[in-house]
């Protein structure tokens, strides 16, 4: 049972919009989902593949969808500068282009992510100097998601690429034979480790040529061509954060130390169930640092200090100057819809 981590499209319209018909609630429980992709075996047929990696005399068995309960919390804890500061540009720019899909949903969790994708994504972004690259942005017309690396294992399905949920039709995908339920492991030979890269591998490769897909069927690998089309559509504007909106605090004798704090807007706030946009958004933390060390993380919004309302990152700032250095702060976080209490024992830096 293969689960969803984030479904986009290669075509750059909508992105994540597509969220919504692919994932549907269950009757009699509400918070699970179901995607038509999540397969238990593999896809219903072979259509027009060629490899030389698979088993000869190998006939893939039909699949069946299966219901499974996607951690859509995971897609927002996963929006910090650490995941990006290892990545190109290029990543990061195609990161961005998805951000709108996210924040477009109706679902307040993929909202939230959007979020933090765009503030997380845009800092780097901004550390590295980069300038948008303007990629060909060639299509082959498939809708996919991130392979969920827990689910792939208990079914010995590879663990990292994208897995298909539906070609488009007449695309150079389903000319090639990709059906829903593949995997996609590699493009002309580069390993795919998420719906970015692969994406971003397509996106790169010349309007009118062929990638070759590597992908996982009915426990077998197959190599296949597929033609790439262009997307029709000009080069995107990048939902690019403001650069004050993630600011470190500045030291003082007594700071609440080792954060980057950033403006909770009104979307965001919606988002995370906060009844206005007041507080101050958690972006960063540092390892090993006070605020580490007290239990707040990436995507906090903290909303009192020792029991004074906090409205933005400068209010947290001039709170705890006025404390004395080794005080035990009580400071009121906001996270997954509810508020709650950590103890912070303030110290010079």
């Amino acid at each position: 049972m293969l689960g969803l981590s984030g479904c986009a499209s290669d075509g750059g319209l909508g992105e994540l919009a597509v969220m919504a018909a692919m994932v549907a609630p269950i009757p009699g429980d509400a918070s699970a989902l179901l995607t038509t992709a999540a397969v238990a075996g593999g896809a219903v047929a072979l259509v027009s593949a060629s490899s030389t990696e698979s088993t000869p005399g190998a006939v893939p068995v039909p699949g069946q969808a299966a219901a499974y309960k996607p951690d859509l919390q995971m897609l927002v804890t996963r929006e910090t500068p650490e995941r990006y500061r290892p990545r190109t540009c290029e990543y990061i720019e195609m990161a961005l282009i998805e951000v709108p899909g996210y924040v477009g949903s109706t679902e307040p969790l993929l909202q939230q992510a959007g979020e933090a994708r765009k503030v997380a994504a845009s800092q780097v972004w901004y550390e590295k100097g980069c300038t948008q690259a303007n990629l060909p942005r060639g299509i082959i017309g498939v809708h996919m998601d991130t392979v969920d690396a827990v689910s792939a294992a208990r079914i010995a399905a590879p663990t990292m690429g994208v897995l298909i949920d539906r070609t488009g039709p007449g695309s150079g995908a389903q000319n090639a034979g990709i059906l829903s339920g593949d995997i996609v492991v590699a493009v002309n030979d580069q390993p795919i480790a998420d719906s970015i890269d692969f994406r971003l591998a397509v996106a790169k490769a010349p309007i009118g040529t062929s990638v070759n897909l590597k992908y996982w069927r009915a426990h077998n690998f197959y190599t296949v061509p597929v033609f790439v089309a262009s997307s029709g559509n000009p080069p995107p504007v990048l939902p690019l954060a403001v650069r004050s909106s993630a600011t470190p605090l500045k030291a003082t004798s007594a700071s609440l130390q080792g954060m980057s704090l950033g403006v909770v807007t009104p979307s965001y706030a919606k988002a995370v169930g906060l009844a206005s946009a007041q507080g101050a958004w958690v972006t960063n933390t540092v390892k090993g640092s006070v605020a580490d060390q007290a239990g707040i993380k990436p995507l906090d919004v903290i909303v009192e200090v020792s029991g004074q309302e906090v409205a933005t990152a400068q209010d947290v700032a001039d709170i705890s100057s006025r404390m004395r250095v080794g005080y035990k702060a009580t400071v009121s976080v906001w996270r997954n819809q509810a508020k709650r209490d950590v103890q912070m024992v303030l110290r010079n830096e």
